[in-house]
């Protein structure tokens, strides 16, 4: 790793709980906490958020999902343990994640995720890809020390 970076929590704490807050929200949405963590992890995936997809891997761990569907997360197009409603998910969040290679979203990719997750769904979706982006982003201009996982995890089991 190149130069140590800022604590950007310092500068942004009240506008990360706020990201926080409605991460929190969205655990309680219709995509589970298990596909939106799949979800998290696939789009950090996609970013090379080193951080993000080391925490999301952990917390699919204690939410007990199987080790199958973790490590097929990469290759979720060819993986049988994904429904077609998660790939449909999926889909949506690469394209969305995505979205400065087209600057587009066909009209059949709608469709298609409006019929297998609904209004809300495709909703709390879009709005779950577009925070873990925003996560991403801070994850690696500021190269977020892995050891806060261990911090964020103490969170989770406590409120669990």
């Amino acid at each position: 790793m190149s130069t140590a970076r800022l604590n950007y929590y310092k500068h942004i704490g009240k506008a990360a709980q706020h990201l926080m807050a409605i991460e929190e929200q969205l655990e309680q949405s219709t995509l589970g906490p298990k596909l939106l963590h799949l979800i998290r992890l696939r789009v950090s995936q996609i970013n090379g958020c080193a951080f993000c997809v080391n925490l999301h891997t952990q917390v699919l761990g204690l939410l007990e999902e199987t080790p199958e569907r973790i490590n097929q997360a990469a290759v979720w197009e060819e993986a049988p343990c994904f429904t077609e409603q998660e790939k449909a998910a999926f889909r949506w969040a690469e394209t969305l994640t995505k979205i400065a290679d087209t600057r587009y979203v066909n009209d059949d990719l709608y469709l298609a995720t409006l019929n297998a997750w609904g209004e809300a769904g495709i909703s709390e979706l879009t709005l779950a890809v577009g925070i873990i982006n925003t996560w991403n982003r801070l994850g690696i201009a500021f190269h977020t020390d892995h050891s806060f996982i261990d911090q964020i995890l103490r969170t989770k089991l406590a409120h669990a």
